[in-house]
């Protein structure tokens, strides 16, 4: 009987730890990058309008931030960016863009179980070689300063 009183603690205690443990995991786990594409999808477009889409899970969030890859061979310039709920629903975001990318910034933060449809305008790369973009996503949560990765969004150009 004690063995079993002792192998039932042990147990108890196991699975509390890795409940514990697994409700800690990283909340990039939560978010995800649902779709994204260039309009036009053709290379020698001036101005294109890069779409991601994104599903904000359990937390909401107060910013976003689209990072040109870091081995892109060509130059990536973005004009403003707009965002909506899926209901097409303008949501209130101030954008900034440098060459290293572009920082949305939500007031009020985005809701959890939002879907945000981010558009990229105006978006001048100075390759015109057909290419398969890979931006990473960061997001940061209401009260953290810490960015955490959400995915990558492929944008896919043609000539």
């Amino acid at each position: 009987m004690q063995r079993f009183t002792l192998i039932s603690a042990v147990t108890v205690l196991l699975t509390a730890t890795i409940s514990s443990a697994l409700a800690q995991i990283p909340i990039s786990k939560e978010k995800t990058v649902i779709h994204s594409a260039a309009y036009p999808n053709r290379v020698k477009v001036t101005r294109a309008t890069y779409h991601i889409g994104v599903q904000v899970r359990n937390v909401p969030l107060s910013e976003i931030r689209v990072e040109v890859p870091e081995n892109a061979p060509a130059q990536i310039r973005f004009g403003q960016a707009t965002v909506t709920d899926a209901t097409g629903k303008a949501i209130n975001a101030n954008s900034s863009s440098s060459e290293k990318g572009v920082t949305i910034a939500f007031n009020p933060p985005v809701a959890a179980g939002e879907t945000l449809e981010i558009d990229l305008n105006n978006v001048r790369t100075s390759d015109l070689i057909g290419r398969a973009w890979q931006f990473s996503i960061y997001g940061k949560t209401v009260g953290t300063a810490e960015e955490i990765p959400l995915g990558t969004a492929r944008i896919q150009t043609y000539k």
